[in-house]
């Protein structure tokens, strides 16, 4: 099983864990045992490599939460090749799956998309096979990523928990910690009502982790608004020399919600990677990745309705750029 870093990751991997390990009806009948690893489409060949060198040719491999790109693509085929025809699962809501789905439908017949969080997909898929009822912890969770993911609003009481899922989801996207995004499924996954996911310690650094990344993203966010240009009706912001880590999407939201109108922020990862985030109210961020996908200066777009992360070809010029998204932004207006 092979999911993202954050809450949504989580919890749709803690779902279908519940189900193969604990309940023995998905996706094999049995209780079967299950590897765990976290990923991104950037780290996907990685945990591939962990999973075949772990416990060799799995039978099933459920991909959940992780955008269809062409990293992803290429290892699929890689496994299909070393593995022959294994089972592939590919639950998903990003739009760059959507977009390419005709190419994983060849791969398998297992696709459930939507534009709903993955973990609502997932609980979904599983109410349709019978398993209706998962443990108090996983259907709090579901509730809350769909507040996180913008499907829903919070309800009477639940505030507190969006904001816990949401530490969970900045810190394990910060840290990057392998067991102790396990060790979150597991205890998501666990029909016991009292056990503790991990020590208080490492939830005390758990939540500090996710402070110092909001205040390090809304310092830095707080200086870049100065420096957004106007292009037609969206603001533009370069920041290619200034933010090279994890949490590009974050700032993103962060400088929308300053500047109170559509923002297109790029930066430049530490491997040379453009990306362009696009953030915005309803569909203009997806219906203007879409125009830069077809006007030949995207290679991919990942990202939700209203929040477009675009991967950018290494030759594009920067004033082509503002052009395309000064007559993107007018046309979806």
């Amino acid at each position: 099983m092979i999911a993202d870093w954050d809450a949504d990751g989580v919890t749709s991997a803690a779902m279908l864990f519940y189900a193969q390990r604990h309940r023995g009806v998905y996706p094999l009948q049995g209780k079967q045992d299950v590897s765990l690893e976290p990923s991104g489409p950037r780290g996907f060949p990685d945990a591939v490599r962990n999973v075949l060198e772990r416990g060799g040719c799995p039978e099933v491999v459920a991909v959940l939460d992780i955008p269809f790109v062409e990293t992803v693509y290429d290892t699929l085929l890689d496994l299909y090749s070393k593995c022959g025809r294994i089972r592939l699962i590919y639950i998903d809501h990003h739009y760059s799956t959507m977009y390419n789905s005709s190419r994983l439908y060849r791969l398998t017949e297992e696709v459930i998309l939507g534009h709903k969080p993955t973990a609502v997909l997932t609980y979904n898929l599983l109410r349709s096979l019978g398993l209706t009822t998962l443990t108090p912890r996983l259907q709090a969770f579901v509730r809350a990523v769909g507040v996180l993911e913008k499907e829903r609003k919070p309800g009477p009481g639940e505030e507190k928990l969006v904001r816990m899922a949401a530490s969970i989801s900045k810190a394990t996207t910060v840290l990057r910690d392998i067991e102790l995004w396990r060790k979150l499924v597991l205890w998501l996954a666990s029909p016991l009502p009292q056990e503790a996911p991990v020590s208080m310690d490492l939830v005390r650094k758990v939540l500090e982790v996710a402070r110092e990344s909001d205040k390090e993203i809304e310092e830095l966010a707080k200086n870049l608004v100065f420096g957004a240009r106007r292009v037609g009706f969206i603001k533009f912001i370069d920041a290619r020399k200034k933010w090279q880590g994890r949490g590009a999407s974050a700032l993103a939201s962060k400088i929308y919600k300053m500047l109170r109108q559509p923002i297109a922020l790029l930066i430049e990862r530490d491997d040379g990677v453009k990306l362009l985030i696009i953030r915005s109210k309803g569909m203009k961020a997806y219906k203007i990745a879409v125009g830069l996908l077809g006007k030949g200066l995207a290679e991919n777009i990942g990202g939700h309705t209203s929040l477009a992360v675009v991967r950018l070809k290494k030759d594009v010029d920067i004033k082509t750029l503002e052009e395309a998204l000064r007559i993107l932004s007018f046309k979806a207006r």
